[in-house]
């Protein structure tokens, strides 16, 4: 084979795996949406830095094997990357993906708790605890109860 057409194939096969990376980064996300729940502004805000992400791997791979130069081949590797990870992958290593974001989400719930824990039996406990949280909320009262008497002094 020629050295170039060998070079094309590699690019071909690069962007392959790009569409692969990609894939598996949905997934990602979309395990992340699912615990998360999130509402639209987030939804938003995600969608915008996933495709963020996914853009800047595929320059990435576009610069390192290509040079930077978009052909028709390098577009169709990697939807066909994604496509191939969809079809083939994606069932599989989503349910692992849930797995271990039930897992994370039951070790953080349970790390969380020990956390605060002291928080909680300090706020059970202590009758005076409720007399400071609510200092803050009578200064305000009193503020805006005597605000024309604080703002004419010289």
């Amino acid at each position: 084979m020629d050295t170039t057409l060998l070079l094309e194939v590699h690019i071909f096969l690069s962007t392959i795996y790009g569409g692969l990376i990609a894939g598996f980064i949905y997934d990602i996300y979309r395990t992340i949406r699912y615990f998360s729940k999130p509402r639209k502004f987030l939804t938003y805000l995600g969608d915008l830095l996933f495709w963020t992400i996914t853009a800047s791997i595929f320059f990435i791979i576009l610069i390192k094997n290509n040079w930077g130069e978009v052909r028709g081949y390098t577009l169709i590797g990697f939807f066909l990357g994604i496509l191939i990870y969809n079809k083939a992958f994606s069932r599989f290593i989503y349910l692992i993906c849930l797995q271990v974001g039930r897992v994370l989400k039951e070790f953080l719930s349970k790390l969380l708790s020990i956390v605060f824990y002291p928080f909680k039996m300090l706020k059970k406990t202590s009758p005076i605890f409720k007399k400071i949280k609510r200092i803050p909320v009578e200064m305000v009262k009193e503020i805006k109860k005597h605000k024309k008497i604080i703002s004419s002094k010289k």
